[in-house]
């Protein structure tokens, strides 16, 4: 069986929403002004809650606190409304800094004048800056001492045989065996010779002053050339020089 289902002609307005499921206009309006009005109580409750408690404080600060005055009390005076500067809070001051000695040059003394002594001389002072201690000079080496040399002087008539010699402290004149008459030093140096050579030579300083080498036949091969000089010396010299004097002059010398 099949249930009977009824329709509305169409262009035909019904009152009420069922059929069409929607809930009505006036009804909608309803709920919102009722939200409000729910949401809207609960804070005009609060703050006027808000507002007493504010009334309530200022009433107790008015009836509690030192700073209201009552209406009876005497007027203030200026001096008492007057305000205090601040006092600066106590800071901690820095050490000052330290400064570098400044270096002072000491002031000269004055000294007390000697009496007797004139006013615009100032008297020097007793004692005296020491000199500067000069390096002690080197000691100079000693001088050697001369030797003391000798001489030696020789009469007319004398001879020189080979290997014989007329000598001093220094020089000495020596007949050797080639047959030449030579003139040493103190250093054996010869430093004269008469360069004859021969075998069997000898030397004769004569009578005249003349000194003479004679070879082994006995005859002159060399000569002082100082004859005619009678009592003529020869004389062998401090100096290393042979010579042969006469009357305090030299006539013939090496």
């Amino acid at each position: 069986m099949t249930a009977a289902v009824a329709t509305t002609p169409p262009g035909v307005k019904t009152d009420s929403a069922v059929g069409t499921g929607l809930p009505r206009k006036p009804v909608l309006a309803g709920a919102a002004v009722l939200g409000a009005v729910l949401i809207a109580v609960p804070l005009l409750l609060a703050g006027g809650a808000h507002d007493d408690d504010r009334n309530a404080s200022r009433t107790v600060t008015a009836k509690d606190s030192d700073t209201v005055l009552a209406p009876e009390s005497a007027p203030a005076a200026l001096d008492d409304y007057v305000a205090e500067k601040p006092s600066a809070s106590p800071s901690k001051k820095k050490p000052p800094k330290s400064e570098a000695p400044v270096a002072v040059a000491p002031q000269p003394v004055e000294v007390a004048p000697k009496p007797g002594s004139s006013p615009g001389k100032t008297a020097e002072p007793k004692t005296k800056p020491k000199p500067k201690s000069m390096p002690e000079p080197k000691p100079k080496p000693k001088a050697t001492p001369k030797p003391n040399w000798s001489t030696e002087t020789i009469s007319a008539t004398s001879v020189l045989e080979v290997n014989q010699a007329w000598t001093t402290n220094r020089i000495r004149m020596v007949m050797q065996t080639d047959g030449n008459l030579v003139v040493y030093n103190e250093k054996d140096k010869p430093i004269w010779a008469s360069m004859t050579f021969g075998q069997n030579h000898r030397a004769i300083f004569q009578g005249d002053g003349n000194l003479v080498i004679h070879n082994a036949a006995d005859r002159p091969i060399w000569a002082s050339r100082s004859h005619g000089h009678g009592g003529a010396r020869l004389v062998l010299r401090a100096d290393a020089k042979v010579v042969i004097v006469h009357n305090g002059a030299v006539i013939w010398s090496t």
